[in-house]
């Protein structure tokens, strides 16, 4: 599970240039198929939004956490991918679902890991909801082989609807 740091950073990230509104159904700890989902306070507001982890066994450290959800007033939601601290940044990182063509966009990392998110589109959200899994493909400092990180999309229709 994230870290109060981490996860005060995922609902910052999500909070500050978004603006999210409070979940129309949606509860903390309730799970969406492999989503979970998270809520927290933030400027008198509850916020909830989808996030998924993904670990290696016996580690404590996430290797990918995945965040989903909707800024205040916006139709589309948006996804935060918090990535290891290795990353490449400045290759960029693609998302691609099921059989669709890959999306690249860009992050930031510091001394604790790499943030990397954008606003997901009509075609994108169509895709999120009604695909069965996403990977994201970035490369490590000084690595030719990308690497690639699963996202299971099971829950994500109902769950977004839940956190609209």
């Amino acid at each position: 599970m994230l870290s109060k740091w981490k996860q005060a950073m995922v609902v910052a990230a999500m909070t500050l240039p978004l603006g999210l509104v409070q979940a129309a159904g949606a509860k903390q700890g309730q799970k969406f198929g492999n989503w979970g989902v998270q809520c927290e306070t933030a400027n008198n507001t509850q916020v909830c939004y989808l996030q998924q982890v993904l670990s290696a066994k016996n580690q404590q450290q996430p290797i990918m956490v995945t965040v989903v959800g909707y800024g205040k007033g916006k139709p589309f939601p948006t996804a935060i991918f918090e990535l290891p601290k290795d990353v490449d940044i400045n290759q960029g990182i693609q998302l691609k679902v099921d059989k669709y063509k890959p999306v690249g966009f860009k992050g930031k990392c510091d001394q604790r890991g790499c943030r990397a998110g954008f606003t997901l589109d009509n075609p994108l959200t169509q895709q999120f909801s009604k695909g069965q899994q996403a990977l994201i493909a970035y490369r490590k400092r000084g690595a030719k082989e990308p690497t690639l990180l699963p996202v299971s999309l099971r829950g994500m229709a109902y769950g977004l609807k839940m956190v609209k």
